[in-house]
């Protein structure tokens, strides 16, 4: 007997999944889905999943990905219609966006997307450990800004569609789920069928894929589920445009349901093919369908699938066909122009012995038929996605898998083309999702609204993120080749930095204005504070403390005291006091009313990080010793010592009420330790390299953590779980 390793299985099971996946897509899920050759790849990973007008016509926007949500991070961009420039580029999600629909106002965009969340760091451009979840976001559709985010229920999630009513009090919600168990063959069992006679087997253990979906209907604003409409496997819902009626094609059948109840009204069945694409008429009065008869046929080692079209308009009160286009070669999508006179069917047009990608035209009224060439000769051109504005009479389309055209609708004629490239290599996040760099996160701070995450990277500057999407909303500065000092106020707010040549300068992190506080001296900078308000800079040079108005620049005090190079600086949370130590392990503590030292305490041992406790009556230092000391301000004396870590540790943070603290360290971890006890709560590991900065959200649900590889950890506090990795 053969035994395979599990080293071998495994990426087997995961290819198998995703192929799996494919198929299945392609064949039930799919919106008027491309059939291609068989085990032929597209070559692309900037997939377009689709496009929309908004509802005044001057943007169109565009949701994009690759097939697998472990690969690249999707993006929606906002194209100016009538220039053809790029308004804005949306780029918070961590795997591709599946749609996205504009509210009846045009005020907010909300995307469907499958998230990718990692279930360790990963560090190995193999690694694959996680799970997709379904998530709604939704968007200013002006600035692009994140309004709302809901996380779906339930693992595995891999097509999702959400589309607003007319009335835009409700979404539909299509999503479907693949997950995959094993089932054990016990040695010994009876397995055998009619064809197979009995046979001892040894214990087997293989995948079971589980394909589950449905359709729902959700509160718009909130995303609350309000009412299960459907779980037999719906394509993307649709809205009658007086919102009366919801319609799905699912496998041979369309179904239409009372688009305020959910009551199922009819079946559209007895189909010879499939439907595969559906469009309701501006007036509500009728529905469109295409429906395709697939063939097979062999040329050499390839397997095409090839179709036969045919389109029936039906009547929304008898539910009988009144009209009938046949002949059409495949077609993929349909669409009502905004008069409902003319019928708009996109696919591989059949036409005079030949079919090749475009749009036909078909008068309802007259019968008469008329088709154009949107360029291209073959599948991977088809027009699979149509989106018509109401009334600047411009077509948008999918022509090639990273492609979206706008065409005019009077002459024909293509205005602008939109591929993987237009929006700029800028706006194209990288597919490298995995940890590659050696420079360190030297400094973490949340804004007040917990919106954004500062960190400073060792020779990159400073980077925001958006912590509840992953995206880089700014960048501020380039360190590279300086061996600079950056401190980031408690706010986020203010950002100060020391070069090389000891001069200081202040960045204001909302307006992206520098000024520069000092020009530099003789004298090293070796430790550097900034108050929480961003108005007082503290730096020290070798023994000696300076203070500085950060709004004038006027140099405010000298400071003298320790006998031992300082290390380490950090004001209080009122800004009332200041801690400095030194190498020799002395912390002084400074009233910055009077100048004047107020209490100092001696650690022992040189200090590696200091932080002060909400309200000012803690001071928590770190050393190389790996422990971290709890020092009374109000007595003098050491609260606790604490010691879990395996090697020095190099960052302290306080949660925003005091009752918590984490420790990063060298030894790749991070503790939560409860203040008033100070025992350890939880230990945080997988870091690939060392933990060198911490920072609490506002509202203390995240913990940040920054080390090596230029990478930010967020973390869920209470159940500390990986929420996700910021690169």
């Amino acid at each position: 007997m053969v035994t395979w390793p599990v080293g071998i299985i495994r990426p087997c099971l995961r290819l198998a999944l995703v192929l799996l996946a494919a198929l299945f897509l392609s064949n039930v899920l799919a919106d008027a889905q491309r059939r291609r050759p068989i085990g032929e790849p597209t070559g692309f990973d900037d997939v377009v999943f689709a496009v929309c007008f908004s509802p005044d016509d001057r943007t169109l926007a565009i949701a994009r990905g690759a097939s697998e949500p472990a690969q690249r991070y999707g993006r929606i961009e906002l194209w100016d219609v009538e220039t053809g420039k790029l308004r804005h580029v949306i780029k918070g999600f961590d795997g591709p966006v599946r749609s996205i629909s504009f509210s009846p106002d045009g005020k907010t965009l909300v995307s469907a997307s499958s998230e990718f969340r990692s279930s360790r760091i990963q560090d190995k451009a193999r690694s694959r450990e996680g799970n997709v979840f379904g998530e709604l976001k939704w968007w200013d559709a002006q600035t692009g800004e994140l309004k709302n985010k809901l996380t779906l229920p339930g693992e595995g999630s891999f097509s999702l569609r959400a589309t607003y009513s007319p009335d835009g009090k409700q979404l539909a919600l299509n999503e479907s789920f693949m997950q995959m168990s094993f089932l054990g063959v016990p040695s010994g069992i009876d397995i055998s069928g009619p064809s197979n006679p009995r046979m001892d087997f040894p214990r087997y253990y293989g995948p079971t894929f589980i394909f589950s979906s449905a359709l729902k209907l959700l509160d718009a604003q909130t995303g609350e589920a309000k009412l299960k409409v459907s779980t037999a496997q719906p394509q993307r819902a649709i809205f009658s445009p007086d919102g009366m009626l919801l319609a799905a094609a699912s496998g041979n059948e369309i179904k239409i349901w009372n688009g305020q109840s959910g009551e199922e009204l009819h079946r559209l069945k007895s189909f010879k093919g499939r439907p595969n694409a559906i469009a309701f008429s501006p007036d509500s009065q009728s529905l469109a369908v295409v429906i395709t008869k697939y063939y097979r046929e062999s040329a050499g080692r390839v397997i095409k699938e090839i179709g036969s079209s045919e389109v029936r308009v039906f009547d929304v009160h008898s539910w009988k066909a009144t009209l009938k286009l046949g002949s059409l070669g495949m077609a993929y999508s349909i669409a009502f122009e905004p008069s409902g006179r003319v019928l708009l069917i996109g696919g591989l047009i059949h036409e005079q012995e030949t079919a090749l990608p475009g749009v036909k035209l078909w008068d309802l009224q007259s019968g008469k038929t008329a088709t154009y060439s949107t360029g291209g000769d073959d599948f991977s051109d088809a027009v699979d996605f149509l989106a018509i504005s109401l009334r600047s009479g411009l077509v948008a389309f999918r022509s090639g898998p990273d492609a979206v055209k706008i065409m005019d609708a009077e002459t024909w004629k293509v205005r602008y083309t939109f591929d993987a490239k237009s929006a700029g290599e800028d706006n194209q996040r990288s597919v490298n999702r995995f940890l590659l760099s050696v420079n360190h996160v030297t400094a973490l701070a949340f804004s007040r609204d917990g919106k954004t995450l500062l960190g400073e990277i060792e020779g990159d500057g400073i980077k925001l993120w958006d912590p509840r999407t992953g995206e880089v909303k700014k960048r501020l500065g380039n360190h590279e080749g300086s061996s600079s000092i950056t401190v980031i106020s408690a706010n986020g707010e203010s950002i100060v930095d020391a070069g090389d040549d000891s001069g200081l300068r202040l960045w204001d992190v909302r307006s992206e204005n520098q000024k520069v506080i000092s020009k530099g001296g003789s004298e090293a900078i070796s430790a550097l504070a900034l108050s929480t308000d961003g108005g007082l800079i503290a730096g020290a040079s070798d023994k000696e403390l300076r203070l500085w108005n950060a709004r004038t620049g006027e140099s405010m005090r000298t400071l003298s005291g320790h006998q031992a190079p300082i290390n380490s600086l950090v004001f209080s949370t009122d800004d009332r006091l200041l801690a400095s130590a030194d190498e020799q392990g002395t912390i002084n503590l400074w009233d910055l009313t009077t100048g004047q030292i107020k209490k100092t305490f001696s650690t022992g041992g040189k200090v590696t990080a200091l932080r002060f406790a909400p309200g000012g009556q803690i001071l928590a230092s770190a050393g190389e010793d790996r422990s971290v000391s709890l020092w009374d301000l109000r007595i003098g004396s050491l609260q606790a010592k604490v010691r879990k870590h395996e090697a020095p540790v190099n960052a302290i943070a306080f949660s925003p009420d005091g009752k918590l603290f984490a420790s990063g360290s060298d030894d790749r971890s991070v503790v939560i330790w409860e203040t008033a006890s100070a025992k350890s709560k939880r230990t945080l590991k997988g870091q690939d390299l060392t933990v060198t900065s911490l920072a609490f959200s506002p509202d203390g649900n995240l913990l940040a953590s920054g080390g090596g590889n230029a990478a930010v950890v967020l973390w869920d506090v209470r159940t500390g779980k990986l929420n996700r990795v910021l690169k």
